[in-house]
């Protein structure tokens, strides 16, 4: 799952995934895999032990035209994606694991990620 590819339509927000190479279209329109980029520390997602779940957040932006519109939790053998909705605060709880990528598309930054390496 690693090498998993986000798609995002830009007419109607829908979101498509893909485990390999594929040819993705929605609302007429060809769409490319989105690149990730690496977060920078002051766009990192926050990430609390809430006794047993993660509870991921962010101060980010979240307008109607401007906002993070899924985050995702990807290791080896599974994805959670988590909507997210404009006006709404950026947040979610995610089982508690070791490892794994997040994941997050926001409508104008695009595709960035950060690496989940919990220690106990």
């Amino acid at each position: 799952m690693k090498k998993i590819r986000f798609y995002v339509c830009r007419e109607c927000g829908n979101i498509i995934t893909a485990t390999s190479e594929a040819a993705v279209s929605c609302c007429g329109n060809k769409l490319q895999p989105l690149v990730p980029r690496k977060a920078e520390e002051s766009e990192k997602l926050s990430v609390e032990d809430i006794g047993g779940e993660l509870h991921i957040s962010s101060g980010h932006p979240m307008t109607k035209e401007h906002y993070i519109s899924f985050a995702a939790y990807v290791n080896d053998d599974r994805v959670m994606i988590f909507k997210q909705y404009p006006e709404w605060g950026m947040q979610f709880d995610l089982p508690l694991y070791r490892s794994g990528r997040l994941v997050w598309y926001c409508t104008e930054c695009g595709l960035l990620y950060q690496e989940l390496i919990l220690t106990f």
